[in-house]
């Protein structure tokens, strides 16, 4: 296993930075949903060793200052930081890599625990999903 999973740390090269892989990710991804949080995923080939980048974003619409913005960006990343290693083992497991994007809808500023929460939910869901669709027999599905 790679260390930085380990330490539970997100390192640059687990970020989604590539234009290419974000204009698919928009473009042909799937989605999961829960009430204060869109995890919009796609399958793809990514330039790291890593079994998944993520980038994490909230609306400037539902938040007009940079600094709740920026908060409630934190608190995702944070939440994601701590519980990926459910994503990396799931996928490893599969040999297959995913483009995440997290974006955050809620109608307030949240507290951690919240958004603990309804990450964990998401990325349960988007394993199961994600494994369900790899099964044989089961055709891939795109929104």
């Amino acid at each position: 296993m790679h260390k930085s999973s380990e330490r539970h740390t997100l390192s640059k090269s687990e970020r989604l930075s590539r234009r290419k892989i974000i204009e698919a990710l928009h473009a042909r991804g799937s989605s999961v949903k829960s009430p204060a949080i869109i995890l919009v995923y796609l399958p793809c080939e990514l330039p790291v060793e890593f079994p998944a980048q993520a980038m994490f974003s909230a609306s400037k619409r539902l938040f007009k200052r940079a600094h709740d913005r920026n908060r409630a960006k934190r608190l995702l990343r944070e939440a994601y930081r701590k519980q990926k290693h459910i994503v990396y083992t799931s996928l490893k497991e599969r040999n297959q890599q995913y483009a995440l994007h997290f974006i955050f809808t809620g109608k307030q500023l949240p507290n951690y625990p919240y958004v603990f929460g309804k990450m964990n939910d998401l990325i349960l869901r988007f394993c199961n999903e994600t494994s369900q669709a790899t099964l044989p027999g089961n055709p891939t599905e795109t929104k």
